[in-house]
């Protein structure tokens, strides 16, 4: 019998995938582009701890991105071993676009929920990715 958050994390999966083919985007881009939406730059290595993904595969997703001109990468002044990452005017506007499909799969997922309980699960959700995130890093968590 399958876990009910298998079955979910399959869902989600599949609904990312085939809203974002249209746009020519992989699920990874739209993360990245979500990430760095809004005026953020991060490091390469930040958007792979935010979003638990291979750094290799954060490099590839980024050198996609940049070759069709939605993101700029630069040596950060700082640290010559580190690339920064923002997104360029058109980036800003697909970003947008990635942003309407997360709303859209939030409404989805919280159909027929109060505000009261919308809140509660946004609040339980932080909680287990901040567990899951600190068990990622190895570190130990309180139990309460």
């Amino acid at each position: 019998m399958q876990d009910r958050s298998e079955i979910f994390c399959r869902i989600k999966q599949q609904y990312f995938r085939e809203q974002l083919a249209p746009l020519g985007f992989q699920p990874m881009d739209g993360m990245i582009l979500y990430l760095l939406w809004g005026g953020n730059c991060l490091r390469q290595e930040d958007i792979a701890a935010q979003t638990a993904l291979d750094k290799g595969a954060v490099a590839r997703s980024v050198a996609r991105l940049e070759e069709r001109g939605l993101v700029e990468r630069w040596v950060s002044d700082q640290c010559r071993r580190e690339k920064q990452v923002s997104l360029t005017p058109a980036g800003e506007e697909r970003a947008g676009a990635v942003q309407k499909i997360l709303e859209s799969w939030n409404d989805i997922c919280c159909r027929g929920f109060s505000s009261e309980e919308r809140t509660l699960y946004n609040s339980f959700l932080s909680r287990i990715i901040e567990n899951v995130m600190q068990y990622k890093r190895g570190e130990e968590g309180d139990d309460g």
